[in-house]
């Protein structure tokens, strides 16, 4: 054989011996790892029985959904009252979702005011209890987490969203 051949050759057997290795390296997990099941607070989480049917202003959709894609509500600005834990709020998961919701608001430092079990698409949240009241005032930074879950009995983890808003304390 001439060296031309000879390098062509082992070129080519150079790239099916790298294609081959990034094959069995993508498949790998697939093959031989382990079923991993989700962590026991979202396997068990249950369904919030504070949900009830969405009731306000609904966007109207005309066109086929995307499943691929998961609505989330957002807004600048939240108004609670001062020294109580029972807060009126409109928290929404939309009909058109295919994915359970679970909603926790968070002051800027991490606080976590409130956290939702699960909210089915089409339900809502009107009514709160904070885990503590707040002084009045303007809390800026605030965070409203969405973590979305799929409509199964392993209650699938899905992407999420964090949305900032204004937390506003009236007297």
């Amino acid at each position: 054989m001439n060296k031309t051949v000879k390098t062509i050759l082992i070129a080519l057997l150079a790239v099916v011996l790298v294609g081959g290795g990034v094959f069995v390296g993508m498949n790998w997990n697939h093959w031989f790892g382990k079923e991993e099941a989700p962590p026991a607070s979202e396997a068990t989480a249950e369904v919030d029985a504070n949900a009830e049917d969405y009731t306000g202003d609904r966007d109207t959709y005309t066109g086929q959904k995307n499943t691929d894609t998961i609505d989330i509500p957002g807004f600048a600005a939240m108004n609670f009252q001062a020294g109580v834990t029972e807060q009126a709020v409109n928290l929404y998961n939309p009909e058109q979702n295919t994915c359970y919701f679970k909603m926790t608001i968070l002051l800027s430092d991490g606080t976590k005011l409130w956290e939702s079990e699960l909210v089915e698409p089409g339900k809502a949240i009107y009514e709160i209890t904070l885990n503590e009241p707040l002084e009045a005032g303007e809390y800026e930074d605030c965070t409203l987490k969405y973590e979305c879950f799929e409509l199964n009995d392993e209650q699938t983890p899905l992407n999420g969203s964090e949305i900032k808003f204004s937390l506003n304390v009236l007297e």
